[in-house]
C-alpha cells in the first residue's frame, strides 16, 4: 500500500487575500494609533518680535538648534548637554555645519546670562552666523 498517493490531492496553497486584508488592517491600526513625535519636547515660550520671520527651510537643510530652557539647561538638537561639555559639543556642531550657522532659542523666562554665555561660546568656537529665534505676536 502506497501512502504517498493517499495523502496528496494537489499542491498545497496559502490563501493570500485574507493575509493581505489582515496586513492592511494592521497598517491602518498602527498608523491611526501612533503618536507622532512633536518637535517641542521642551515647552519653550519664545520671546515675541513683530519682525519675526518664518524659517522657510526644510528640516534637513536647517542649521542646528541650540536651546536654553527656562531652568538654565542647554539642549543641542533636542539632546541635553552638560555645561562642562558645552564648548566641545558646540565646536563639533559648528565644524560639521558647512556655513557655520546655528539657531539659538532662548526661553522667555531663561536667565539672560546663560543665553549670553551660550552665544559667547558659539562665537568663540567659530560660528559665523547665529540666528536668534522668536515668535510673531498673534493679531
Amino acid at each position: 500500500m502506497r501512502l504517498s498517493k493517499l495523502g496528496r490531492r494537489g499542491k498545497p496553497e496559502v490563501p493570500i487575500a485574507p493575509l493581505i486584508d489582515v496586513v492592511f488592517l494592521l497598517l491602518i491600526f498602527y498608523s491611526v494609533t501612533t503618536q507622532f513625535v512633536s518637535d517641542q519636547r521642551l515647552k519653550l515660550k519664545l520671546p515675541e518680535a513683530k519682525t519675526a520671520e518664518s524659517a522657510g527651510v526644510s528640516r534637513e537643510r536647517r542649521p542646528p538648534v541650540v536651546t536654553v530652557a527656562v531652568d538654565g539647561t542647554v539642549w543641542i538638537d533636542q539632546k541635553l548637554v552638560p555645561k562642562t561639555q558645552l564648548e566641545g559639543e558646540m565646536k563639533r556642531l559648528v565644524q560639521r555645519t558647512p556655513d557655520k550657522t546655528i539657531i539659538l532659542k532662548g526661553d522667555r523666562g531663561a536667565n539672560y546670562g546663560i543665553v549670553i554665555h551660550v552665544l559667547d561660546v558659539a562665537r568663540s568656537v567659530g560660528a559665523k552666523t547665529i540666528q536668534m529665534s522668536a515668535v510673531k505676536p498673534e493679531k
